[in-house]
């Protein structure tokens, strides 16, 4: 079994603790359970922790010595770019999502800080940061992350109004926005998950060519429900599989239920079944979702086995204790 971890460099080494044996005693300790790629996200609060000409000062210089030392251990490392909170806009306060808002309804706080996807100007900015991690460090390959508009909860009551969501709408649609009676009307809907997904695959579609260029994958995080959310939110990854932009799929199947977890896998398979995108299955350690048990990790990799599928991903490498990497390791050595 192939498997990924999904990381975050910045609170993994922390200041003091970021020298080059630090994160190889780290890093060693992930090859030695098995885990052969390493998806680290590298802005840490708006701050990139690599060198950057188009994002300014990094924080920390962490990507390079990870690089160096993940190649000594034959460790892969694809970093993450992406919309949402993953990359900033092209412009400080410009290239932001916004939902349309109902009188008196106070819209989340994160939805008005999201990198929207309709902007081509931010399209290009996130490409051309992947451009500078590839150049100057030569990484392994590009992971998509957040990219898609904000969540469906959010999308299904307030479709989003920034201008070129109004001017795209008002050559289908004849006007600027949606109103309620609008959002009633199936092929309405369908036009406007159509013309969202128009804008996200857009950056699927550039960060493809630059990949090809270098010759490296492009992977994703992919939404789990991929009807009620990926859909949705513009980000049809199984239809982008069979047009051959992805590499590998990593479908955020994160559950602490099993029976939950297994029917996100059986979907997954069916849907990349005839592409040649490669599933790794996401296995959620930590998340939002709950927390897995050490055996109840091991126990979802079983059963992924059990069902051919060959690869997953970890949800996130903070999350593993050492007697999660021992029982990796036992796994692995297993297999």
């Amino acid at each position: 079994m192939r498997l990924a971890v999904w990381g975050h460099p910045a609170s993994e080494f922390p200041e003091g603790k970021d020298g080059a044996e630090d994160i190889r005693a780290w890093l060693g300790k992930l090859r030695d359970a098995g885990v052969e790629m390493y998806i680290p996200f590298v802005l840490s609060g708006g701050t990139p922790v690599f060198d950057s000409n188009l994002l300014g000062p990094a924080s920390r210089e962490l990507l390079g010595p990870v690089m160096d030392i993940a190649d000594d251990l034959d460790m892969e490392v694809h970093p993450i770019v992406g919309h949402g909170g993953v990359c900033p806009s092209f412009e400080a306060g410009k290239g932001l999502c916004v939902l349309a808002a109902k009188p008196g309804e106070e819209m989340p706080s994160w939805a008005g800080k999201w990198t929207s996807p309709a902007f081509e100007e931010n399209n290009e900015f996130i490409t051309g940061i992947a451009e500078e991690m590839l150049v100057d460090y030569g990484c392994d390959g590009i992971h998509m992350d957040a990219a898609r508009f904000p969540n469906s909860a959010a999308l299904n009551e307030h479709p989003p109004i920034e201008e070129p969501c109004r001017v795209a709408r008002k050559v289908w649609l004849g006007k600027e926005t949606l109103e309620p009676e609008d959002m009633a009307l199936p092929g309405v809907i369908a036009q406007e998950i159509r013309m969202r997904e128009s804008f996200v695959r857009s950056l699927a579609e550039s960060l493809r060519a630059l990949c090809d260029e270098h010759g490296v994958p492009l992977s994703l995080a992919g939404r789990a429900r991929y009807l009620k959310d990926a859909v949705v939110e513009g980000q049809d990854w199984a239809q982008w599989a069979h047009d051959g932009l992805l590499d590998f799929v990593c479908p955020m199947s994160y559950n602490p239920c099993i029976d939950r977890f297994r029917r996100f896998v059986q979907e997954h398979a069916r849907l990349l079944e005839g592409a040649r995108t490669e599933l790794f299955a996401g296995v959620g350690r930590h998340s939002s979702l709950g927390t897995l048990t050490p055996q109840g990790m091991i126990e979802q990799f079983e059963y992924l086995l059990e069902q051919g599928v060959g690869a997953a991903c970890i949800f996130h490498a903070r999350a593993l204790t050492d007697d999660d990497l021992r029982l990796l390791g036992e796994f692995m050595a297993r297999v």
